[in-house]
């Protein structure tokens, strides 16, 4: 009977273990198969104590900014209004040269931050190296990366997420922090930091050549660091 007993209760640990080992997979690869993505309208939690649980939580909205536009604060105000804290992560390669420094665009977008009173909770912050690293520090719950629609971003998307996904476990080691994809405002989907560094390079850029596809506090400054000619 005790041989029995022994025996079972080996048999049970290694079933506990393969569940949480599948569970655990599953977790991981799921997210990537099937990627969380919020759509517009976004909706803000209607229960209390999910709400409160969000306003405790900090969150990133990783990209590069180069430069930010009217799409990115729209993204950066329904986060802001949802979580606790929210970070815009300017991420950088330091190998690399820029025309419009990350340092550049950091101040470029807190400018536009520090003149609305609705992002107040918000900062932007360049990150050097993998900024999913810098998101455990921070204590992030969420990562979250902007998108038109999963149809036009998510094949380069996806090569991202699974490095945000793989990275931590490998390279950690810890568990990575969820990315949840947030889709763009309709009204600004025709807007891309493409668009706007391929105005300013037409020369003769001005202020009001810009006024539809960046926030009026970052106009001028957005005309003049991008209408600079690479060196």
């Amino acid at each position: 009977m005790k041989e029995f007993n022994v025996e079972t209760c080996i048999w049970f640990s290694l079933m506990i273990v393969l569940l949480v080992f599948v569970y655990a997979a599953l977790s991981l690869i799921l997210p990537i198969v099937k990627p969380k993505i919020i759509e517009y309208p976004w909706k803000l939690p209607t229960l209390s104590r999910i709400r409160a649980r969000d306003k405790e939580k900090v969150v990133i909205l990783a990209g590069s900014y180069n430069p930010p536009h009217n799409g990115h604060l729209a993204m950066l105000e329904y986060l802001s209004q949802r979580y606790g804290q929210v970070i815009a992560v300017v991420g950088m390669n330091p190998n690399k040269k820029y025309l419009v420094s990350p340092e550049e665009r950091v101040e470029l977008i807190q400018s536009m931050l520090d003149t609305n009173p609705k992002l107040k909770n918000v900062r932007a912050q360049a990150v050097s190296g993998y900024v999913w690293r810098f998101a455990k520090r921070e204590g992030a719950s969420v990562f979250f990366r902007g998108v038109r629609s999963w149809e036009k971003d998510g094949k380069d998307e996806r090569s991202l997420q699974i490095l945000n996904t793989w990275g931590p476990l490998f390279l950690g080691p810890t568990w990575p922090v969820p990315t949840v994809y947030l889709e763009g405002k309709p009204e600004y989907n025709h807007v891309s930091s493409t668009l706007i560094r391929n105005i300013c390079r037409g020369g003769a850029t001005t202020a009001e050549s810009l006024s539809s596809l960046v926030p009026s506090q970052g106009t001028e400054k957005v005309a003049t660091l991008y209408s600079r000619k690479d060196e």
